[in-house]
């Protein structure tokens, strides 16, 4: 078995306030942190990075990421959220009724990818091809000639609570988690990434050795 690399990063302060759920706030913080600690304070043209979070309690001061090597997840070096689909493919979908658990008990608090790429700018609606390709499965945002360059964040806490941080280059990162109200809850579940996250994290929480 690979080592895995330990990293910690350092909590703010004071959590983020933007979610009512204390456990998802917690999560919406550290991720947050890690994108601008792990991310954008390293820079761009980075690879992508599959990593598991630890959070002892809420009080906590410092994130604990445990960095899956690459090798284990995406030997073959493909898309990455390809790869990330390849691990969950086989992984059991988590029950509906899943038991909400405090990150303190369990092995892991949850897990995210963190990887760059090419969006449509937000005030421009999609084209009809772009719409057609998206219904499709095919990536087509690095074609457009206005396409913006982003990083992003996506995670899932043991509790199935979905968590997207998002920066554009050169813009302030904003944060979204399907515990907010006012989100999209259909939305935020339906990508390819958080679907897969969500049985890995599941695995995790239920012990079971991935990697």
């Amino acid at each position: 078995m690979q080592s895995w690399e330990k990293r910690t990063v350092l909590m703010p302060s004071k959590p983020l306030g933007l979610f009512q759920d204390d456990l998802a706030d917690a999560m919406a913080t550290a991720l947050h942190a890690i994108e601008a600690r792990g991310g954008e304070r390293r820079g761009w043209d980075r690879p992508a990075r599959l990593f598991t979070v630890h959070l002892e309690s809420l009080d906590s001061r410092s994130i604990e990421l445990r960095m899956v090597p690459t090798r284990s997840w995406n030997g073959r070096d493909i898309n990455p959220a390809d790869a990330l689909i390849n691990v969950a493919r086989n992984l059991p979908h988590p029950p509906a009724d899943l038991r909400r658990r405090e990150y303190a008990d369990s092995p892991v608090a949850g897990a995210a990818l963190m990887f760059e790429g090419w969006a449509r700018p937000n005030n421009r609606e999609p084209t009809e091809y772009e719409q057609r390709a998206a219904g499709l499965g095919l990536r087509v945002n690095h074609l457009a000639p206005d396409r913006v360059e982003t990083r992003c964040v996506y995670g899932v806490d043991i509790n199935q609570q979905q968590f997207h941080v998002f920066r554009a280059r050169g813009e302030e990162a904003r944060v979204y988690s399907t515990s907010e109200p006012d989100m999209d809850d259909a939305t935020m579940r339906s990508g390819r990434i958080p679907h897969a996250l969500n049985r890995i994290v599941h695995a995790l929480r239920e012990g079971r050795h991935l990697f």
